[in-house]
């Protein structure tokens, strides 16, 4: 008798286990959009003037420069062909991507004020951030390392803020978009891995959510189950067909 309640007792918290991941992971990888908002209304607007370019700055690591695309593009090219589906306006793109960026310097980068112009010339900002911080410090064995994993957390978090708040203080009308992270190594095989990745993406939404005007963009689960087409031969950057899928998303929210 106590060995069938013990195992009804495990069957019920295996459920709820279930159940609460599949939550966050549906949290982690939803799409943020700033619906009726005034500063939304006001892109609905610039997108529909065709008398002025849409200009947009493109911020970050590898990713946001391109990196992994064998066709030398990526969003720098992509992003705007998706773009124009939506609008005829012209579209100018400057990008200040970095091999290698991690969130202090990107806020590094921003303090020195030497982006400010640019930032103020920009009606969308994309930021790819984030996995130069945590990526390499998920933990392969979880043994005495979560703590670890959590203080780059903690730290990244804050640096997403102060950027976000930089980014405000600058330039209020700009709509930011900043993408999720993805696994491109395929080694979150554990369920307590899984929601560690989970964990970034569903804070750095709520961040993204508490600004009004800024829109995150999940990426984990087009490179999960396109890893073959969307991962580029060195493994970690999305290929062409990866960015042109994320610009494609990227659009769809814009709209």
């Amino acid at each position: 008798m106590i060995k069938k309640i013990m195992a009804y007792t495990l069957l019920i918290l295996a459920c709820i286990t279930i159940i609460v991941l599949g939550i966050r992971i549906f949290q982690a990888n939803r799409v943020t959009t700033p619906k009726g908002s005034p500063s939304a209304s006001e892109l609905s607007q610039k997108l529909a003037d065709t008398a002025c370019p849409l200009k947009v700055l493109i911020l970050g690591d590898s990713i946001a420069k391109g990196t992994g695309d064998d066709q030398g593009q990526g969003f720098s090219e992509y992003l705007p062909d998706e773009l124009k589906k939506s609008t005829s306006k012209d579209i100018i793109v400057k990008n200040e991507g970095i091999d290698g960026l991690t969130s202090k310097g990107l806020l590094e980068q921003l303090q020195s004020k030497r982006l400010n112009p640019a930032i103020t010339d920009a009606d969308i900002i994309l930021v790819s951030i984030g996995g130069n911080d945590l990526l390499k410090s998920l933990p392969s064995n979880l043994l005495g390392q979560n703590d670890a994993f959590q203080g780059e957390l903690a730290g990244y978090t804050d640096n997403l803020r102060q950027t976000l708040g930089l980014l405000r203080n600058v330039y209020p009308d700009s709509t930011i978009i900043l993408l999720g992270l993805y696994n491109p190594y395929e080694i979150l095989t554990s369920a307590e891995n899984q929601h560690l990745l989970n964990e970034v993406n569903d804070q750095s939404r709520k961040i993204i959510e508490s600004d009004g005007n800024a829109i995150f963009i999940p990426t984990y689960d087009l490179m999960k189950y396109n890893s073959a087409r969307y991962i580029s031969k060195d493994g970690l950057h999305p290929s062409a067909l990866g960015y042109q899928a994320i610009s494609k998303r990227i659009s769809q929210a814009l709209k």
